[in-house]
């Protein structure tokens, strides 16, 4: 076998591969000696047809056996003796196959560039440390004290007004046509929210309770729910109660109930510590970004087409599994898979950049992740899910995950690597 390789781009290749005629032949008579012990024809017993009968009835089939074969044979093996690593299956071209000639194929792959790196230490970034304010841990409280507050019903015989919480039976039609999934019993509004219909909680204001009205809201043309967008819906309403949110006091026995602070003034420093610590990873993160669009600025190479539409269809996937964690399908927001994964084509593009130049730079400083990094990894993602770390394990070693993992820990190691050697000016 001799293989060679024909640059077509930076991150495309051409694989030509010739086979020798001896090769070629001795499959083609292995193929035909299988089948001579196999193939039922009139007028021969088995095991006893000659070989021109064979070929007579079975040169085709054979024909593409033998190219299947010869390829599945050759192609890692030419991949390997010419030192190429695809990042895409290939292409192939099988060419023309004849008796009695050498059988040559080729294959066309996408492999990563060869990136060629400038000064990737040593840069200028700039970042703001910012201190935490009295009024962000007071929302913090505040956040904190609405979690934790109860819903009373209003004795009151009062119209409703913004911030209660209304219990209300209501149905959705069109032109006196009651509209598919548009009915809901004993459904919690809180009005003046904006967490279910702006205006329709808007129009619930000044109602009374058992009062019953039909309201009509328009809804946008880009409304996310299609079925409504575009639509003017008639809501009959009824109001069956009323209730107002009652806060705890922000006190000592608040902080006991949250958990284990002897007072209020001990919460209030968990939290100002917690926004502290929010606050150095996001000007961490703020920081690294800076590092990463420094280093595609200067380093700019061709990105191989397949790993971008791997990426994308990863963040598409990403994000129906967000959205199928509130209860929401993609579909319902009127956007298919194909317009989201054309849509998450740029952001794919920059992340495999960076995914590939941070590679290279791990390559060249010698940046590696150990197992025990990796169980480390593994052990706080269990902590997060709730699950025990050996079932966690046993998942992604079972679905072949763990370097995806070790990719991970490598990527983060050098960007803390090209942090530490950065310029920083602090402002």
């Amino acid at each position: 076998m001799k293989a060679s390789v024909e640059e077509i781009s930076s991150i495309k290749k051409k694989v030509s591969i010739e086979i020798s005629e001896d090769q070629v032949a001795k499959e083609v008579d292995s193929f035909y000696t299988d089948l001579g012990k196999k193939a039922k024809i009139k007028g021969f017993r088995p095991g006893k047809v000659p070989r021109n009968i064979l070929e007579r009835y079975f040169k085709d089939y054979v024909k593409a056996e033998v190219i299947q074969k010869l390829i599945e044979d050759t192609y890692s093996q030419a991949l390997s003796e010419t030192d190429l690593h695809p990042v895409s299956p290939p292409v192939i071209d099988p060419g023309e196959f004849e008796g009695g000639k050498p059988f040559e194929y080729s294959a066309v792959i996408e492999v990563k560039p060869d990136i060629k790196l400038e000064g990737y230490t040593g840069l200028k970034i700039e970042g703001k440390k910012e201190e935490v304010k009295d009024e962000e841990v007071e929302d913090r409280l505040k956040a904190l004290q609405n979690l934790h507050a109860n819903l009373k019903t209003v004795s009151e015989a009062r119209p409703i007004q913004t911030g209660d919480y209304v219990i209300v039976d209501y149905e959705a039609g069109v032109g006196g046509k009651p509209l598919e999934g548009g009915k809901a019993v004993d459904f919690t509004v809180e009005v003046g929210s904006g967490q279910f219909i702006p205006a329709f909680e808007e129009k619930l204001i000044g109602l009374r309770p058992e009062e019953e009205k039909e309201i009509e809201v328009s809804f946008p043309e880009d409304y996310g729910y299609q079925k409504w967008a575009g639509k003017t819906i008639s809501f009959y309403v009824k109001i069956k109660e009323i209730k107002e949110k009652i806060l705890p006091p922000l006190d000592d026995e608040f902080a006991k109930d949250l958990g284990d602070y002897s007072s209020f003034e001990e919460l209030k420093s968990k939290l100002k510590g917690e926004i502290e610590k929010e606050k150095e990873l996001s000007l961490e993160r703020q920081l690294k970004d800076q590092v990463v669009d420094q280093l595609l600025e200067t380093n700019p190479f061709d990105v191989p087409g397949s790993l971008v539409e791997e990426q994308a269809k990863a963040l598409v996937s990403d994000t129906k599994l967000r959205l199928g964690a509130q209860g929401v399908a993609l579909k319902n927001l009127g956007i298919s898979e194909e317009k989201l994964q054309e849509d998450y084509r740029t952001m794919a593009q920059k992340q495999v950049r960076s995914f590939l130049i941070l590679e290279k730079i791990a390559g060249q400083e010698g940046i590696s992740v150990t197992d025990e990094e990796a169980d480390d990894r593994l052990r706080e993602m269990s902590e997060r899910m709730h699950q025990k770390f050996d079932v966690v394990k046993r998942y992604y070693e079972k679905n072949g995950l763990l370097p995806e993992v070790k990719a991970g820990i490598v990527r983060d190691k050098t960007l803390n690597f090209l942090l530490e050697k950065a310029n920083i000016n602090y402002v």
